[in-house]
């Protein structure tokens, strides 16, 4: 498949949306449907926003790419620099696993392991971009480039439900926020914003859209000593300034919810038994608001006063379709094997 812009091919591909039946019991009873960024060439939803991005750093004539990452966003710069013939070189932390960067080296990437932290290996990155003029910054989580590409996952839901058809509920996860401003850059220009909620998905300790939500939109950055989770492709210790933005506006509503490492882990697990489909943790934390029964609640309006007291209040001209399918976003995830899954069950004792 061939883009428009320079004639340069399409990095991502169209991913599959199918009805789930072992789901819907989590629903009480409406159609579940996963949409299954996991089966994109470099294995999660990245690849879309970020190989835009090194599209466009091609056709402006850099050479090299660099980014900071430590998984899903470092995999998808180096898979599409490969498929568009130009260098990649990725800035991982010391924790990432040697899975993560086995997957790098084999897509031709230069893997540099820096820092402990998110900001160390940012700050690297950033401080590579400028040693020449030909490498150019990929971000993965903060861009505009980035966000228009991660809204095509809307184009396509849309068009795979044909007119009329909405969502109740579109779920996902947060890390950065790229994902998250994506999906609302598409549900606005499809005019869903008054017609459907977003359920924002995180681990503890790694919950920095939920500390910007209690904030009532100010970004907070989380204490290193927070961010202990097993979930390290959402730890980003400050969600974007986007990101903030698009809570505040409320449109369309962003409820944000939290679990814990178990319950992702356990939700990795089911739904290896349920599709077949082998997720990491961060997917986990999506699919764990099934599993644990907070879909169910939050389509039900029977969650308690706690629970709710942060969300936004729905614009008055809000139609919602209380009935309509309820869509998660099956991120994939670049850490995960069967070994690992294995391992993280035995360490939760599941």
């Amino acid at each position: 498949m061939v883009a428009n812009n320079g004639d340069l091919p399409l990095i991502y591909v169209r991913t599959p949306m199918i009805e789930s039946v072992a789901l819907r019991p989590f629903t009480s009873g409406r159609s579940v449907f996963l949409k299954l960024e996991n089966c994109q060439p470099s294995g999660s939803f990245k690849l879309r926003g970020v190989g835009d991005q090194v599209k466009h750093a091609k056709l402006e004539g850099f050479q090299r790419v660099v980014i900071c990452s430590g998984g899903n966003a470092g995999l998808a710069a180096a898979y599409a620099a490969l498929q568009l013939e130009i260098q990649c070189h990725v800035v991982v932390p010391r924790r990432t696993p040697r899975l993560v960067i086995e997957r790098l080296r084999e897509l031709s990437a230069t893997v540099e392991i820096y820092g402990d932290s998110a900001k160390e290996v940012a700050e690297r990155a950033e401080q590579i971009s400028k040693f020449d003029s030909i490498t150019y910054l990929v971000h993965p989580h903060d861009h505009e480039i980035l966000w228009n590409g991660n809204s095509t996952i809307i184009d396509e839901i849309v068009e795979d439900f044909g007119y009329g058809v909405v969502p109740s509920l579109i779920v996902t996860s947060c890390g950065g926020g790229g994902l998250l401003c994506g999906l609302v850059e598409g549900i606005r220009r499809h005019r869903w914003e008054k017609r459907t909620k977003i359920l924002v998905m995180e681990s503890v300790g790694t919950d920095s859209f939920n500390a910007c939500v209690k904030a009532g939109g100010k970004r907070v950055i989380l204490e290193p000593e927070r961010m202990n989770s097993i979930v390290t492709s959402l730890a980003v210790a400050q969600v974007t300034e986007q990101t903030a933005k698009v809570f505040k506006e409320s449109c369309p509503p962003l409820l944000s919810r939290v679990v814990t490492d178990r319950d992702a882990i356990k939700a990795c697990s089911r739904f290896a038994n349920d599709h077949r489909f082998l997720v990491g943790p961060a997917c986990g934390t999506t699919l764990s608001a099934l599993y644990e029964g907070i879909v169910e609640r939050v389509l039900n309006n029977d969650e308690d006063q706690h629970t709710t007291i942060y969300d936004r209040q729905q614009h008055e001209d809000f139609i919602h379709d209380a009935h309509g399918p309820v869509v998660i976003i099956v991120d994939g995830g670049a850490e995960i094997s069967v070994e690992t899954l294995n391992h993280w069950k035995a360490l939760f004792e599941i």
